[in-house]
């Protein structure tokens, strides 16, 4: 009997770098540079083009000074897949540093108790223990969706 496996995306956080002007009546201007912005500077004007449009312009002499700043979006890149093997009868996975590091759920949430075999880094989960069904494993902070046919 085979087995399916879906990864489901996990995630770390990215952040975007952001360009602060200073003016002298004390306000600032934030420019985002994700949106690579293209700064020219002229004998009096400051101006920003982003996408072949002109977004913003100053004149000099009213920014002071300039500063950097990130900014958390929120928004979280997926980790690499993790690294396994479906066997007939089994599913291997990889870097496994040791079996309680494995937990498997089932689409209630409830954990269900199986007995791996760790064999150095790989952590081997017989299909044969688990019922035909939908099941989340998790495995160094990553999660799977296993699907038990």
């Amino acid at each position: 009997m085979g087995g399916a496996l879906l990864l489901l995306q996990t995630t770390a956080k990215a952040q975007v770098q952001t360009l602060v002007l200073h003016h002298v009546d004390g306000k600032t201007t934030e420019v985002e540079l994700y949106t690579m912005p293209r700064i020219q500077l002229t004998a009096d004007k400051m101006t920003f083009t982003s996408q072949g449009v002109v977004s913003q312009e100053f004149d000099k002499t009213d920014v002071v000074r300039f500063t950097y700043k990130s900014v958390d979006t929120g928004i979280r890149a997926p980790k690499p897949e993790m690294a396994y093997r479906i066997d007939e009868d089994r599913v291997t996975f990889h870097g496994v540093p040791e079996a309680n590091a494995v937990k498997v759920y089932n689409v209630g949430g409830v954990q269900i108790p199986v007995s791996l075999q760790v064999i150095g880094s790989d952590a081997i989960l017989p299909l044969t223990q688990l019922p035909q069904g939908v099941y989340l494993v998790t495995i160094n902070g990553r999660t799977l969706k296993f699907i038990r046919p």
